[in-house]
């Protein structure tokens, strides 16, 4: 069995998709007392399905050969930092890859990849925004894997974690005759009307996520961190001092990933918040006091 060094710790950073999980990763990426790999989403412990498994290594190897393209396009330049930073990134997937297609006994040659990365760093991370999702023996059974693992929930505005995570179905979905502010917006109407792209609110479903968190991980290991006080300049220090870290300060903009600006139609807006109301109350309630931004969109419910 694979042993964790002594006095390190392996964080599971499981969501939600779409709070900063990507903007967190930049920040531990480049954090002295941090090992991250160069693929920020292993999706380990959601692939056990042979389907899904064949699925996400297919994502990956499309991945494999954009990097590579993206190494000789860096070659070409005389760009010689971006091309070894390509040559890590591709190993990296390739190992990953080699460990979802090989044997998963004891999880060892996941562990090997995850933490095999020199015994300086204090803290190894698989920032996975899907294992949120994951069912509870499986959860558990990451848990054990690492003894010594904290496991981190970032929680963002519900209406803008939802519209972010629409925007980007959208641009991933969006044939070249579709526009995509039209696309956008579609998607939400078949949310509000038909119950469809139903994986999208499962991903902030955060009252029903942070019970079975709270359930299943050690109070000490667990952190639910607001996403708006994450990002600020001080705000950092929460998670820091969760992971038993220095605090550096972020040289990460924010936000990451956002993707272009799109307006939500007006006559969708009032029914958006509305099925998000209940997640306003019970995180109000049940995690702490509301950001800014969360006071301001749950004021438009009541205005």
């Amino acid at each position: 069995m694979h042993q964790m060094v002594p006095d390190h710790s392996v964080l599971y950073c499981v969501g939600a998709t779409k709070a900063g999980t990507s903007w967190l990763y930049r920040y531990l990426h480049d954090h002295t007392d941090c090992a991250v790999p160069a693929v920020k989403e292993a999706h380990y412990w959601d692939t056990f399905d042979p389907d899904m498994c064949a699925k996400q290594v297919t994502n990956f190897r499309v991945r494999l050969r954009e990097m590579r393209n993206l190494k000789d396009e860096a070659e070409e330049a005389g760009r010689g930092w971006q091309v070894e930073n390509a040559k890590r990134r591709i190993n990296d997937m390739k190992r990953l890859i080699a460990v979802l297609e090989g044997d998963r006994a004891g999880d060892t040659r996941y562990l090997d990849w995850l933490t095999g990365r020199g015994t300086e760093p204090r803290l190894f991370a698989d920032m996975t925004p899907n294992y949120a999702t994951l069912p509870d023996e499986v959860l558990a059974r990451m848990l054990d894997a690492t003894p010594q693992s904290k496991v981190i929930f970032l929680i963002r505005d519900p209406l803008d974690r939802l519209w972010s995570h629409i925007r980007m179905q959208a641009r991933r979905q969006r044939q070249t005759h579709e526009v995509y502010e039209k696309k956008a917006n579609n998607i939400l109407y078949r949310i509000l009307n038909r119950g469809q792209e139903t994986h999208i609110l499962e991903r902030g479903d955060y009252p029903n996520i942070i019970r079975k968190l709270r359930r299943l991980v050690p109070k000490d290991r667990l952190l639910v961190a607001f996403t708006e006080n994450m990002v600020r300049h001080d705000g950092i220090s929460h998670i820091t001092s969760f992971l038993g870290i220095s605090n550096q300060t972020p040289d990460v903009a924010a936000p990451v990933h956002e993707g272009p600006p799109v307006v939500m139609l007006d006559k969708l807006r009032p029914r958006a918040l509305g099925l998000l109301n209940e997640h306003y109350d019970w995180v109000a309630r049940n995690v702490g006091p509301l950001p800014d931004r969360w006071q301001e969109n749950r004021a438009r419910m009541i205005a």
